[in-house]
């Protein structure tokens, strides 16, 4: 695949995720498939963070390995990005050029193998405004001519940006221009990025995620802000007049899930959402939703912990507590988007799961896939809203938790003519009377817990087939879930180059876990599981639900998989001895 891969580095506070989102909606206009990466530390000024874009004509599905532009801001990104020893995560160093402030920035550390082309960014802006900041947009002109792409697409992108700064954009296209002069005058283009006209649409995961929930017909947001979630809610917030969407910052995740619970309970599809810390001060909530019945969507962005971790950093540590969330045995649903299409699709989903089973459904993403911008695949406006099992007005002998066979019972939203019953947290017979003082309790509780549970069978009978990829006449198989999902695809097509069959079983509806997967386990030499965790998570479940033996690799630094670090990484575990796997009780 013939791809470019350009990195903006720099300090917090440089505009280096601004200048990066410019230069992706550029590559993105120019009918260009995009995916980026956002590495970031928790602070407001200084410290070392840098954006990451790789673009081409054919789909991309990952930020890339290696580099071929840097963008430095500043002395120290200079010498980091070029810097042969460099290992961000398993990036590799930069083999291209460097466009840097060749007056700001003198003394420097040469690579022989870049191509360093300074430019007066400073001097530049300085004609055209004050704004320090304005030099990053005659860096962003250097660096769209050091790909032999045309101006105007990107002049038009940088009016869209500053749309409601008047004259501003008008200053920051002309710096942008000199920017782009300026290189063309004194080198030649690196590498020609071949541009097609196409519609092209790309987003974020937690604007994919948003956007899923307006689909899906959602109408409330009750959240308190917690980095990587908070990016739903700004996105809610930011189309709340457009799209009808009340949106509410509660005092705390507490009031956020109850105030979710009590909009489902009147009819109203609303949604919840928070990363790990938060979200254990949901976990009451969930056990209320699941006791009473209620549907519920809760949207779970993982971060590194435990306790505070590192907030600007991503892992998938959270299945666990997702999958234990809530005292005792109950059904829930847990879905894990691969990508931002299926952020999008699966979320739609997500509101159908919970309104047709009435139960908890959990949409788990991590701050990978909530932050990083893709190009959106194959999205499908069309929604048939599901809103499951309803009873009618006046209905007679009305038992709101029925003890049918598929364990799903009509429900009820309050208002309804001759509907009167019940909703409790405590165990309740199927008026909703609470049990717990009778003297049948025992035999209740029993065909109760059972009628909840049935659900999940109910569940299990109509999931759809678990994804697969090249597993056709596959020796070695790949399981993963969530994020790593484009890193692994790449590596199964080098290796698949290379005459190794290997193929993927990828995970979104992660639990309960499709039977079907068993029969992709059969007879292979190696089963290796690959997750962005230390413990394995999903390794555990699969180990106890199918009884095999498996080989794990994981990531825990903080950062996503890069698809060369992880094909190391399983060319090792592939050339270990390895003897056939059988599932134990065959």
């Amino acid at each position: 695949m013939d791809d470019v891969i350009v990195r903006i580095g720099g300090a917090a506070g440089d505009g280096v995720q601004s200048a990066g989102l410019i230069l992706t909606k550029t590559f993105s206009r120019n009918g260009l498939y995009v995916s980026t990466y956002n590495y970031y530390q928790s602070l407001i000024r200084g410290g070392q963070g840098w954006y990451q874009i790789r673009t081409s004509e054919e789909v991309v599905k990952n930020q890339g390995s290696g580099l071929d532009v840097l963008i430095a801001l500043n002395e120290d990104a200079l010498n980091r990005h070029t810097d042969e020893n460099i290992n961000e995560g398993g990036a590799s160093p930069l083999s291209g050029i460097a466009i840097f402030d060749g007056v700001m920035i003198t003394n420097y550390n040469k690579n022989s193998k870049v191509k360093y082309c300074p430019v007066p960014l400073r001097d530049i802006a300085l004609k055209y405004d004050k704004n320090p900041l304005l030099k990053n947009t005659v860096a962003l002109g250097a660096t769209i001519a050091s790909l032999g792409i045309g101006f105007d697409t990107f002049a038009n992108v940088i009016r869209e940006v500053f749309d409601k700064k008047g004259k501003i954009a008008e200053l920051n296209v002309n710096a942008a221009k000199e920017g782009y002069d300026y290189f063309m005058d004194n080198y030649s283009v690196y590498k020609k990025v071949k541009t097609i006209k196409r519609k092209m649409y790309a987003s974020t995961g937690g604007d994919a995620v948003g956007f899923g929930g307006i689909n899906a017909g959602m109408q409330m947001y009750f959240a308190y802000p917690m980095t990587p979630a908070s990016s739903v809610m700004q996105f809610f917030s930011t189309h709340a007049k457009k799209y009808n969407i009340f949106v509410k910052v509660t005092e705390d995740e507490i009031s956020a899930i109850n105030a979710a619970i009590g909009a489902n309970y009147a009819g109203v599809r609303t949604m919840t959402g928070s990363s790990g810390g938060g979200f254990a001060l949901m976990t009451e909530g969930v056990g209320l939703a699941a006791m009473t019945e209620v549907p519920l969507v809760v949207y779970e962005a993982q971060r590194p912990g435990p306790s505070t971790g590192l907030p600007t950093k991503t892992e998938q540590g959270d299945l666990n507590q997702v999958i234990g969330a809530g005292q005792g045995d109950f059904p829930r649903i847990v879905l894990a988007p691969g990508n931002i299409t299926d952020a999008f699709n699966l979320t739609k989903e997500a509101f159908n799961l919970a309104y047709k089973y009435q139960l908890p459904v959990f949409i788990m993403s991590d701050l990978y896939l909530a932050e990083h911008v893709e190009t959106l695949l194959n999205i499908d406006l069309d929604y048939i809203m599901d809103n499951g099992l309803m009873a009618r007005d006046n209905e007679e002998n009305y038992k709101r938790y029925e003890f049918t066979d598929s364990g799903i019972s009509k429900r009820a939203v309050p208002g309804q003519k001759g509907l009167m019953h019940n909703e409790d947290s405590d165990e309740h017979d199927e008026y909703g009377n609470v049990v717990s003082d009778q003297v049948t309790d025992p035999k209740i509780r029993m065909l109760s817990v059972e009628k909840r549970m049935r659900k999940i069978k109910e569940y299990i009978k109509n999931m759809p087939p678990t994804r697969t990829y090249k597993i056709e006449e596959a020796d070695y198989l790949i399981v993963q879930w969530g994020s790593t999902r484009g890193a692994v695809e790449e590596v199964i097509d080098k290796l698949r180059g290379e005459d190794i069959k290997i193929g993927a079983v990828e995970i979104d509806h992660i639990f309960p876990l499709n039977p079907d997967i068993k029969n992709y386990l059969k007879n292979k030499k190696k089963i290796i599981v690959v997750e962005n965790n230390y413990s394995g998570q999903l390794n555990r479940l699969l180990k106890s639900e199918f009884l095999i033996n498996t080989d794990f690799i994981g990531k825990y630094d903080g950062e996503a998989f890069y698809p060369d670090e992880l094909k190391n990484s399983i060319e090792g575990k592939i050339n270990e001895k390895y003897e056939k796997i059988k599932i134990r009780g065959e």
